[in-house]
């Protein structure tokens, strides 16, 4: 009997001891969806992988700017989670996921860029709206124009 409550104790201790990450089954990892989407990447700061697809404007928004942007918001397996229909939205950069602080000032006004984020440059461990926990997230973003 005490062998079994030993045994027990020490399952406690180590079940406690242990983060429980959970990731869903449907994600991908980056590098996976950059290879089966045949994509050329670059890499930047962070684990940021991007795409410029148009650079847009010589100047460009800084953390302190307004940011004005179409884009669309998807997961690896291409689920979309949120975009904006070609109507516009603004937010203060600051305020935004850090992969998005530093993808954006990569483009100017009018340009074009694809964001591949990892967890930790998006929303982490945690779930948001129809974002699991954990989620690697694309997006397409188009900076229509910004204020410093």
């Amino acid at each position: 009997m005490k062998t079994y409550a030993t045994l027990f104790l020490a399952f406690v201790l180590l079940s406690l001891g242990c983060e429980k990450v959970t990731i869903s089954t449907d994600q991908r990892s980056l590098e996976e969806y950059v290879a089966d989407e045949n994509l050329a990447v670059q890499e930047g700061p962070e684990g940021l992988l991007y795409i410029i697809e148009e650079p847009g404007s010589a100047e460009r928004p800084t953390i302190n700017s307004m940011v004005t942007v179409n884009y669309v918001g998807r997961l690896t397996d291409d689920r979309i989670f949120d975009q904006t229909n070609g109507s516009p939205v603004s937010f203060p950069l600051g305020n935004l996921v850090r992969g998005w602080q530093l993808g954006i000032p990569l483009v100017g006004a009018g340009g074009k860029i694809k964001l591949l984020l990892p967890p930790s440059l998006g929303y982490g461990n945690r779930p948001v709206g129809s974002i699991p926990a954990n989620s690697n997230l694309v997006f397409d973003i188009e900076l229509v124009s910004f204020t410093n």
